[in-house]
């Protein structure tokens, strides 16, 4: 397992644990949200043409949210699933520790920063303005 303490792993634990509750939470509460919020057939077609684009617009984010959070809850799930076999803080790609100060800013990193930089310029993800 990387350099952390036994007590940093068991708060890192302690924090994946409180974040997947919340976001479970949250993620039952928006699908609840968008589910009350359809418009019946009859009803859409009552609405013009700039009220149904908003609420388009509306459900496409509410959908979005939904989708970040659950990416963000299979990440947590995953870093709680590696803090059981013993492996978490361990770069999946070389196998090096990740530095604790990156697990202590982005506490589900699977990668140490080296590996993540790679990985994000071989997939055309630098940071920047692109045309």
């Amino acid at each position: 397992m990387s350099g952390l303490t036994g007590a940093e792993i068991e708060r890192f634990r302690q924090l994946f644990e409180r974040r997947k509750a919340a976001l479970a939470a949250e993620i039952e509460v928006k699908l609840a949200e968008a589910k009350a919020e359809r418009v019946a057939p009859d009803a859409s077609a009552e609405t013009d043409g700039g009220d149904r684009a908003v609420l388009d617009v509306t459900s496409h984010i509410d959908l979005a949210t939904v989708s970040r959070d659950i990416q963000e809850l299979r990440d947590t799930e995953a870093a709680l699933e590696s803090l059981a076999r013993g492996t978490f803080g361990i770069c999946e790609a070389c196998g090096e520790e990740i530095a604790p100060e990156r697990l202590r800013v982005y506490p589900t990193a699977r990668r140490c920063a080296p590996c993540q930089s790679a990985l994000e310029r071989s997939r055309g993800d630098t940071p920047g303005a692109r045309l």
